[in-house]
């Protein structure tokens, strides 16, 4: 049975590699941005604001729609750091995020047995780095609680938008 069809979410196993999770956060900690409305303790940024996050929605297309069983149309990417206090509240996306995915890039914590859980309904899930969980955005409430760290440490996740092809949002165009 598919968890993403029976469960909203579904958790795949490597969808980058350790070269390039490192690449990327890499890039973004030199990139640092202020936070954004959904999380002040926190630096975001769009995928229209940079062409490495971009193509990234282009790049794990494939991955997407075989994971999915879905032929998909990207709508954009988003990354973000989230800092030590940040807290993301419970919620459901727009219907630009109808398929999505939450990939754990790297993360620096105080304590290294500490695990910071995305929550697929009430569900914690720990991602592990280069790894995602895919879910239906629009349809299932997702958050994270406190990340419980002090303020100098961060945790680095990447979000991929789609919609699908023959679905209710397929009109929906790419954000760049």
């Amino acid at each position: 049975m598919d968890t993403l069809k029976k469960n909203k979410y579904k958790y795949v196993n490597k969808m980058l590699s350790a070269d390039m999770v490192e690449f990327l956060t890499s890039y973004s900690l030199k990139n640092f941005t202020k936070g954004d409305d959904q999380v002040p303790l926190s630096s975001a940024n769009h995928s229209r604001n940079s062409d490495i996050y971009n193509h990234l929605i282009h790049y794990l297309l494939p991955i997407m729609e075989k994971e999915s069983n879905l032929k998909l149309k990207p709508t954009y990417s988003y990354n973000r750091i989230y800092l030590g206090g940040a807290e993301l509240v419970k919620h459901k996306d727009r219907n630009a995020c109808e398929i999505s995915a939450s990939i754990t890039l790297k993360y620096f914590y105080q304590d290294p047995n500490y695990k910071w859980p995305l929550c697929m309904g009430n569900k914690p899930i720990v991602i592990n780095s280069g790894d995602g969980v895919i879910y239906k955005g629009c349809e299932i409430e997702h958050w994270r609680p406190v990340f419980n760290q002090p303020k100098e440490y961060w945790h680095h996740q990447l979000f991929i938008h789609y919609v699908d092809v023959n679905g209710p949002y397929s009109d929906i165009k790419e954000e760049v």
